[in-house]
């Protein structure tokens, strides 16, 4: 495999992908991510296929080869969390986290040449300890809430 398509532009994905020697191209895909109703895991498969779908249709020659898109979603307490809107959602979905056990749910796309595409998803469960309002305050203060599921990257400060 020369190099692959990313249609994202998560930090974190291109930072997996160059740990494991994989050389890729970076094409984010804009689509909206509106909750259907559907189960957590079913929303972020259909949201990783759907950014791969909409590389695809942007590129018709990207079809011979391969395309990575991927959705994350956080579910805590019955809730799914995607990205939050501003520092207030942030610090509200961090006071929700906060204490609990919630799972990491990742859909993944691949774009196989001569396959199409082809779709799995994984499941973390992550446990918060109990964070106080100044931690929570000074976390937002880091900024790493912005663009994330959940307002929080577990590899960074969080």
């Amino acid at each position: 495999m020369d190099s692959i398509i990313l249609a994202s532009a998560s930090p974190r994905r291109q930072q997996l992908l160059n740990q494991i020697g994989i050389k890729f191209k970076i094409r984010p895909q804009d689509v909206d991510e509106t909750f259907q109703g559907l189960s957590p895991v079913d929303e972020a498969v259909r949201l990783a296929v759907k950014k791969a779908e909409s590389r695809l249709a942007e590129a018709p020659e990207d079809l011979a080869g391969w395309v990575l898109a991927a959705d994350t979603f956080v579910v805590c307490v019955g809730e799914l969390l995607g990205k939050p809107a501003d520092r207030n959602a942030a610090g509200e979905m961090l006071r929700m986290l906060s204490g609990r056990t919630h799972s990491v749910i990742t859909g993944l796309a691949l774009n196989v040449p001569g396959k199409g595409i082809i779709s799995t998803s994984a499941e973390t469960e992550v446990r918060f300890r109990s964070l106080s309002d100044d931690e929570i305050k000074w976390y937002l203060d880091q900024n790493e809430w912005e663009g994330v599921a959940a307002s929080y990257r577990i590899q960074e400060k969080g």
